[in-house]
């Protein structure tokens, strides 16, 4: 065990110098001489060279560093200079400093450490935004079909308004904090009444009919009422005691209308998911892609293997998964029971939101295979590593044991979320994962499998079938239907599986189109307009990566999803979905600014027409769209 003695300390000083090299500057501001000591820490970039230590241990992008000289002197300084992995933009932000930085001497102390913030010797300006508005001719985000309002009002005394209609009772109870925020008011026995109508329409059809003294609803199912009270609300919060009477009437272009969060990489507790539906019911999404199993934990809690969330999801230097991406020393982390799970589905469900469980199989299984090793060959005689330097991270489908574990993991999956699609994962299983096993070369013989492409997809179509008997879907990653499209040492199959998994293209926009002309049914999800862990742009004050692109809010904005499928395909595409990868989260408070307002406007794409307003009109509707999710709290990046 680790003593907990806090010693002097050691000011910890990280920059960025001219030639883009990171510089960790150790100063030892006491009289005491440290012996070997360790420095420990996490990136968001690989290292790709260093001078003045060497790597004592690696996982993942998780350092333990040793310096060159044992004894480090009262009042010295140290620096190691450490090459990164080049980014795509070539230079580096807030996010690619060391994270979770902490200190060990030989006797297992830990060292009491002043860490000082990350600077740029040649920094990029922050960019600047125009200031000014356009006048506002809209203020709802998603910009509905038909809006006609006329100048006449009426006239409230208060934002004051009565609800009766029982399906509605629920909704208006989890909302009634957001609502008591943004004065507005809807079970006022002495408010307006709001009279809901059954028509016949489209499901989350609606039309608003605002009179002198009344207020009526058409639509034919929950989602077209409730959305009709979410327009309600934006144009309350804008209009505040006038509101206009005329007519609005609005449908959805997509389906789908998704938001992913990745809940392995970092651990976000239920409050802060049910924040984030909250936020997509604001703008009308409905769809929660939730990301539970990574490389570095497995979130969701199973009875059928108690101990395999209980020591996965839990990271710190004496865990057993070490503290990857800024967790540091401590133990850190969290997972998901299934009252847990069963309260979220309900609450989103109130909010129209309907839940997608994905485990992310069979690479990117780092954490799964240490706490059951079981399910990769020990026998195999070749190292494969992914992406993000996992070593041994995919599971093994020759394996009796893996497809024990999944038939009872699926199983149990399928009995707590009612959702009728399961998500498998199937992205960036490394080139070599299977290259090495014994039992691979004896299973791919008696299969007559003649590539690991082959065995992909006989792992995939056996558990789309296992699937299937629960009566319900599978969906995975574009590598599941399609070879990779970039190349970063990854397999993927040869795309001979049951075209009912449903693609979520990630990889490129391109991506899509290859999908929908092989037969498959396509959410569109491209890193390079929806994938909102990348950085706004390129200066040095940001945070985020840049892999695909860097994605300005009128990017999003401008991104017609369609444009580049062939019309008679355009039947295949149910949808499109933002997604926040979690590795550059470090600090729950960074998730907004990622999110917002990129995740408002992606709703806009989502769910409007294909001539919707131009980027002055929209923005215009999207600051005041920001002032509705300031008075909740929310921060957001400027555009």
């Amino acid at each position: 065990m680790y003593s907990y003695i806090l010693m002097s300390f050691i000011i910890i000083s990280p920059k960025f110098n001219k030639n883009n090299l990171l510089e960790i500057e150790l100063q030892n501001n006491s009289s005491k001489v440290f012996q070997d000591i360790k420095l420990c820490f996490s990136l968001i970039y690989s290292i790709e060279s260093l001078k003045g230590a060497t790597i004592l241990k690696q996982i993942g992008r998780y350092y333990e560093l040793n310096l060159d000289k044992s004894s480090f002197l009262p009042n010295e300084k140290r620096v190691i200079f450490i090459k990164l992995q080049k980014s795509r933009i070539g230079t580096y932000n807030l996010s690619s400093g060391p994270e979770g930085i902490f200190i060990i001497d030989k006797e297992g102390i830990i060292a009491d450490v002043k860490i000082d913030k990350l600077i740029f010797l040649e920094p990029i300006k922050q960019k600047t935004y125009e200031k000014n508005f356009f006048k506002i001719n809209c203020p709802i985000v998603p910009e509905p079909k038909i809006f006609n309002l006329k100048n006449n009002n009426m006239d409230l005394a208060n934002n004051d308004f009565n609800i009766s209609d029982q399906e509605m009772q629920k909704f208006l109870t989890i909302m009634n904090p957001t609502l008591k925020l943004l004065n507005i008011t809807f079970n006022s026995s002495s408010g307006i009444e709001i009279n809901f109508i059954k028509k016949e329409m489209n499901k989350d059809d609606y039309k608003i009919v605002i009179e002198t003294n009344s207020v009526e609803i058409f639509a034919n199912d929950y989602g077209g009422k409730l959305y009709a009270l979410i327009t309600l609300i934006h144009l309350l919060f804008f209009y505040k005691k006038k509101l206009p009477i005329g007519e609005i009437e609005d449908n959805p272009k997509f389906n789908w209308r998704g938001m992913h969060l990745d809940c392995a990489r970092q651990f976000h507790n239920v409050d802060q998911i049910k924040r984030l539906l909250i936020y997509m019911c604001l703008f009308k999404l409905n769809r929660f892609h939730w990301h539970l199993t990574d490389n570095e934990a497995w979130r969701l809690d199973l009875k059928s293997f108690p101990n395999l969330a209980k020591n996965s999801s839990f990271r710190g230097y004496e865990c057993i998964i070490p503290p990857l991406y800024g967790s540091g020393h401590n133990k850190t982390g969290g997972y998901y029971t299934e009252h847990d799970v069963k309260n979220l589905i309900e609450f989103a469900a109130i909010l129209n939101i309907e839940i997608m469980p994905e485990i992310d199989l069979p690479a990117h299984s780092w954490a799964l295979i240490q706490i059951m090793p079981e399910l990769f060959d020990q026998k195999s005689n070749i190292e494969s590593q992914d992406v993000g330097n996992y070593k041994k991270n995919t599971i093994n489908p020759s394996l009796d044991k893996t497809w024990n574990f999944l038939e009872k993991t699926i199983k149990e999956i399928n009995n707590i979320f009612p959702f009728n699609i399961i998500h498998v994962g199937l992205d960036e299983r490394p080139n070599l994962a299977w290259e090495g096993s014994p039992e691979m070369l004896k299973f791919m013989k008696k299969n007559n499998l003649e590539s690991f492409g082959e065995v992909q997809d006989y792992y995939l179509n056996k558990v789309i079938n296992i699937i299937k008997e629960k009566n319900k879907r599978t969906a995975a990653w574009n590598e599941a239907a399609l070879p990779p499209f970039n190349d970063i040492g990854s397999g993927g199959g040869e795309g001979n599986i049951d075209k009912n998994c449903l693609i979520f293209a990630w990889e490129a926009p391109e991506v899509s189109s290859l999908a929908a002309k092989k037969g498959f049914q396509v959410v569109m999800c491209p890193g390079q307009k929806t994938y909102f862990d990348m950085a706004y742009n390129n200066s040095t004050y940001e945070r985020g990566i840049c892999w695909a692109a860097t994605i300005e809010v009128s990017d999003v904005h401008a991104w017609k999803p369609l444009s580049i499928i062939d019309p008679k395909y355009h039947d295949f595409i149910i949808g499109i979905q933002g997604q926040l990868w979690s590795e550059t989260i470090t600090q729950k408070q960074y998730l907004d600014l990622m999110v917002n307002p990129r995740l408002a406007t992606l709703a806009e794409v989502a769910w409007s027409k294909d001539n919707r307003r131009g980027w002055d009109d929209f923005r215009a509707a999207l600051n005041q769209s920001m002032k509705i999710l300031t008075t909740l709290g929310w921060k957001y990046h400027n555009f």
